[in-house]
């Protein structure tokens, strides 16, 4: 049995967010989430990305599978300004509010989402002094009946 992608139900989660996607910039009709690298060039801030696994475990129940998925999930914006860098950690709390603790923050077909824990945001590393980045370690252990 394998861990199931969890790329897109993240994207989604913070799709739902108006107080998220009413901070994070838009591009071409949707919002500026991602969940691969690299993201387009032209891409503006604030933006997110939701990078591939950081690190996959699991704990196998009696009765069911239940992978731990941990995906960093980095904001990324100006550091021109103190608005601008405000921005950056405003959105990383939002994100740690929304998934710490909150399992139905999260839907993941076929699979219970057991619980949701996130550390951080602690600051993340940039190319360059204008760039400001924030990253929420976000964790999920799911369920699935074997």
């Amino acid at each position: 049995m394998s861990a199931p992608n969890v790329a897109l139900p993240f994207r989604q989660a913070l799709l739902t967010s108006a107080e998220i996607t009413g901070l994070v910039a838009s591009y071409k009709n949707s919002k500026a989430i991602f969940t691969r690298r690299p993201v387009p060039i032209d891409v503006p801030y604030p933006m997110i990305i939701i990078n591939p696994d950081a690190s996959l475990t699991d704990e196998d129940g009696i009765n069911d599978y239940r992978p731990k998925i941990t995906r960093d999930v980095i904001v990324y914006g100006q550091n021109d300004t103190p608005e601008k860098y405000r921005a950056v950690e405003d959105i990383a709390y939002l994100i740690r509010k929304m998934f710490h603790g909150n399992r139905d923050s999260l839907v993941v077909p076929l699979w219970h989402v057991v619980d949701i824990r996130t550390t951080g945001p602690i600051p993340a590393p940039t190319d360059d002094d204008k760039t400001i980045a924030r990253v929420v370690p976000v964790t999920v252990r799911l369920a699935q009946q074997i």
